[in-house]
């Protein structure tokens, strides 16, 4: 049964975060249990469960004795997000190791193709979740614990941004297309080339 209700909790989690990232949810939309169990066609418990884990994640505020919501991000949330995911990315390029880039390069790029083909057929959703995978990994080729928790712990933020910025698909191709310039320059070793497409693929200038 416990089984059953964590695979049901995952199910049901990975649906509303999906619609989260579609922006088929609003920013500081209610979330009601009775709602979503009976669209899903389960209990209220693995529902429960489900926003359980949201709220940790970060798409999702729950108030003490009261309802949850799709959580916020105001305009000056955004731009500091945008600020420090450029720090921590530049510091990871800067202190980068290259046996460990060798090692993730190969993750790195298969997360650069996918995440392109995804959004190619429609799944925007998977394509911001293997565009948040290539950037966190990104972070790992510096072999700083510290650097890449930081960076994991902005991950809910950063995809609740991508939501809020609503970019045209023709815009993201272009965008995601960035992925594969910046292996090319961190392979020919040009860290400050990278970090400059670092700036202008985060802040879509």
């Amino acid at each position: 049964m416990e089984s059953s209700t964590q695979s049901l909790a995952d199910q049901v989690y990975s649906l509303i975060k999906g619609e989260i990232l579609r922006g088929e949810l609003s920013f500081g939309e209610k979330i009601r249990e009775d709602d979503l169990a009976a669209r899903f066609g389960v209990s209220r418990t693995p529902v429960r469960e489900a926003i359980r884990r949201l709220a940790e994640y970060g798409l999702v505020k729950i108030a003490p004795r009261s309802h949850a919501a799709i959580a916020r991000i105001s305009e000056s949330e955004a731009r500091d997000i945008a600020e420090i995911r450029i720090d921590l990315e530049s510091f990871a390029i800067d202190h980068l190791n290259p046996v460990l880039f060798t090692e993730k390069l190969p993750l790195l790029s298969h997360y650069a193709a996918v995440c392109q083909f995804s959004l190619s057929i429609g799944e925007r959703d998977k394509a911001f979740e293997l565009d948040s995978l290539f950037h966190i990994t990104l972070t790992e080729i510096a072999g700083n614990a510290t650097l890449s928790e930081l960076y994991k712990h902005l991950d809910a933020r950063v995809q609740l941004l991508r939501v809020k910025q609503g970019l045209a698909e023709e815009t993201l191709v272009r965008f995601l297309s960035q992925h594969g310039e910046l292996l090319a320059l961190l392979k020919a070793d040009k860290k400050q080339e990278a970090k400059n497409l670092i700036r202008f693929h985060v802040l879509h200038e």
